[in-house]
């Protein structure tokens, strides 16, 4: 176990010092302190790597250390803040930061500064007896309360709400992270509460994982948001006299949702009070093309029309603007509407 255990804590170390070498790298192109960020966790996270390598030949790892221990208890909230910072970066909430950071840091450093700082006397604990003797002390049942309380923070995630139409990344990577970082927390507390060897290795896997995924979406998928977006021209569409058709342009062309991200079949229904059905067959009617094909071909013509009127324009600006968070599905979409990759357009322009 030992030796599978240096062998996931020294990739884990190359990994993360590599994660964060290429993000700082590109720190600059974001126009937000994301990869910033990130690459500054990236290193911490490759130190912390180090130290675990020297610490399991020296057998002082969790699981060979007693229960609660307070740098496995409070250390691990300190992490934990620090986790929020990327994707708070990233998401754009809808409520201030300031409110975000009261309800989510304020409780945390108040644990993490009691815990660390106020000369509590622990009470070492190496069997469950021990914790059942011990439970009605401060010291005892403040470490459980604290570890319950980082576990519930886990979820935090899936309840900030955000801005769809400025949020740098798409809900499914919202959606990944938010799990990825909630299943982190259950391995630490899983470890914290079992001492079993194989979580810890688990532990490591996930985390390393974790971060690489986070790397690769932010250096290859993100579509930046644009730092000044350009005005968008208005789309004429020749459309027999239908009262719901134009509805449904009125709220795509005027209200622009057909730039939101989240736009979908239902929500354009429920937005103009009609049945997706009905809705549906508007778009078969009078475009010949179901929803995802009319709002595809919409996007990805606005993109090549911006590009011919000037080839140099950034190519992750444009399909940001357009409502793609994502650069594989934007190439995709772009190179079946076009017939062509975006670099493969933009070399036939000149």
């Amino acid at each position: 176990m030992k030796f599978i255990a240096t062998i996931l804590l020294i990739l884990m170390m190359l990994s993360h010092a590599t994660c964060g070498v290429l993000l700082w790298r590109h720190r600059k192109e974001t126009g937000d302190y994301s990869r910033y960020i990130q690459a500054a966790f990236s290193w911490v996270s490759a130190l912390f790597a180090l130290t675990f390598i020297f610490r399991t030949w020296s057998e002082t790892t969790t699981a060979d250390g007693a229960f609660f221990e307070p740098e496995h208890t409070f250390v691990p909230i300190f992490i934990q803040m620090i986790c929020f910072l990327y994707p708070l970066e990233v998401i754009k909430p809808t409520v201030s930061r300031a409110k975000v950071y009261m309800f989510l840091f304020a409780p945390l450093f108040m644990l993490v500064f009691v815990g660390m700082f106020a000369g509590i006397e622990y009470t070492p604990l190496y069997t469950y007896d021990d914790i059942w003797q011990h439970i009605g002390k401060f010291d005892v049942w403040f470490r459980i309360v604290t570890l319950i309380v980082m576990l519930f923070y886990c979820f935090s995630l899936f309840f900030v709400p955000y801005d769809k139409k400025r949020s740098g990344a798409d809900s499914r990577f919202i959606l990944m992270y938010a799990l990825g970082f909630s299943l982190i927390g259950l391995l630490h507390f899983s470890i914290q509460i079992s001492h079993a060897y194989w979580l810890i290795l688990l532990h490591q896997v996930v985390w390393t994982a974790f971060f690489v995924a986070v790397a690769y979406y932010e250096l290859k998928e993100r579509l930046i948001v644009p730092q000044t977006l350009m005005v968008p021209e208005k789309i004429v569409v020749n459309t027999a006299e239908d009262k719901l058709w134009k509805q449904i342009l009125i709220l795509l062309d005027d209200v622009e949702n057909w730039r939101n991200p989240e736009l979908n079949l239902i929500s354009l229904s429920e937005l103009i009070g009609s049945n997706r059905t009905y809705v549906g067959e508007a778009f078969k009617r009078n475009v010949g093309m179901t929803f995802v094909e009319y709002i595809t071909r919409r996007r990805i013509d606005y993109v090549a029309d911006s590009l011919r009127k000037n080839p140099k324009a950034n190519l992750k600006e444009l399909f940001n603007y357009v409502g793609y968070r994502q650069r594989s599905t934007a190439w995709r979409n772009f190179q079946k509407i076009m017939g062509m990759t975006p670099t493969e357009f933009v070399e036939s322009l000149k």
